[in-house]
């Protein structure tokens, strides 16, 4: 969803995202996995050329496991409170004492991330696709979840490895096999 920042009203825009298709696939790109539930909800508001996006979001989705590929289950949300700049206003370095992002005005928040929109419209569903991303883990393993499976996920893992059949090489580049040192072998 894309909102046009000349049409917001002075009172903001309250945006309900439970439901909403498109907010459960920025989510589900965001994370890299299937969403099974999401709520929240967010209110854009505008101050001057910024805007102000502040509200709550939860997201329980399935991804996989990224040693074995088992499907796990991670819950990720909380409040957001992000502030928006036209990319021509930022200044070229905007960091606080601890190298983190800080925001270009004062608001009447604790602003938990910085962003940037092209001045003419602001793309909520990048916004809700880049939350997911940063508030999904990088790297789940079963080990994450669950202590327990992480001997079950390391046996999973390595009966993988030595069912995965060995790439062959394109006749056209197995010349090239020549060229590899011994220890290359």
């Amino acid at each position: 969803m894309v909102l046009v920042v000349a049409d917001l009203p002075s009172r903001g825009r309250e945006l309900s995202l439970g439901g909403v298709a498109w907010a459960i696939n920025a989510v589900a790109i965001g994370v890299g996995g299937e969403v099974k539930a999401f709520s929240g909800s967010l209110t854009v508001t505008r101050h001057g050329v910024h805007l102000a996006v502040q509200g709550e979001l939860h997201a329980v989705a399935e991804v996989g496991c990224a040693r074995c590929g088992l499907p796990l289950l991670v819950s990720i949300g909380d409040e957001v409170a992000w502030l928006y700049s036209p990319v021509s206003t930022l200044p070229i370095t905007n960091e606080d004492e601890d190298g983190l992002p800080k925001p270009p005005i004062d608001v009447p928040f604790t602003v938990t991330d910085v962003g940037e929109y092209d001045a003419v419209s602001f793309d909520v569903a990048a916004a809700l696709t880049e939350w997911a991303s940063i508030e999904a883990p990088a790297r789940l393993r079963c080990g994450d979840v669950d202590e327990a499976e992480d001997q079950a996920c390391t046996a999973r893992f390595r009966a993988a490895a030595k069912t995965t059949p060995t790439p062959s090489v394109d006749p056209r580049f197995a010349i090239l096999q020549n060229l590899k040192t011994p220890s290359e072998v």
